[in-house]
Parts: C-alpha cells; structure tokens; sequence
C-alpha cells in the first residue's frame, strides 16, 4: 500500500509513461509540476519517495545527464502497470464506505423519528 507522497508520484509517472508504452525520460521538475500543491512534497522528498517506489518493484529507475540536464529514465513494472486498477478499486472501496456510513444514519434516524410516538405512549402510560 503506498502512503499519499507515493500515490501522487506513482500518479505523475503513471501518465506519463502510460503515453509512451511504459517508459519515459523525465526531468525532476516536470514531476514536481505535475504533483498537486495541496500535498505536502518537497524537492527533497523526491529522491526517497521515488527510491521507495523502485524497491516496492511499482518502476525502474535509471539516472541520465542529457546535454547537461538531469533526466530519470523510467520504466513500469508490472505492479506500475497495475497501479490505475489498484488506484480505482481503492476509489471504489471508499465510495461504497461512504454510501454505507450516510445510509446507516439515514436509517437510524428513520428508526429514531418511527420510535419516538412508541416511547411517549410509553411513557405517558408509566406516569398513569
């Protein structure tokens, strides 16, 4: 299971290699523009937050100066590869998490209002 700084980059790499059959030249830059602001992620969490992905086996990484520019070479593994699918059955999970949490307090709120004649009838013959 990847934590946000892994999802948001593994997001980044994802698009960008999907277009290229898998792989793709990248500079550092590129991927922190494509990396929404609203996550915490700094220039220095980069190279652990992308090291993290090539040991969990998700791309592979190579390292290239180009015409003095520094460039990752990077090419999905099956579990890259496998990513969006992982990435839409977690959506899916919270959805329906969601769904079941409002339609429970619908539910107990429905028993709350249909109760509520019972227990002053209830109560009303108590105090008789």
């Amino acid at each position: 299971m990847l934590n946000k700084k892994e999802s948001a980059l593994m997001r980044v790499i994802y698009k960008q290699t999907t277009k290229n059959k898998g792989m793709c030249l990248i500079r550092p830059v590129d991927i922190m523009v494509g990396i929404p602001y609203s996550l915490d992620f700094k220039e220095e969490d980069l190279e652990p937050t992308i090291r993290a992905l090539v040991y969990d086996e998700y791309i592979d990484l190579v390292e290239s100066d180009k015409r003095g520019n520094f460039y990752y070479c990077i090419t999905l593994l099956k579990k890259g590869f496998a990513f969006q699918r992982s990435e839409e059955q977690r959506l899916r999970a919270r959805r329906s998490s969601i769904i079941s949490k409002v339609l429970l307090t619908l539910l107990g709120a429905a028993i709350a209002v249909a109760a509520k004649p019972l227990f002053t009838l209830i109560i009303n013959a108590i105090k008789k």
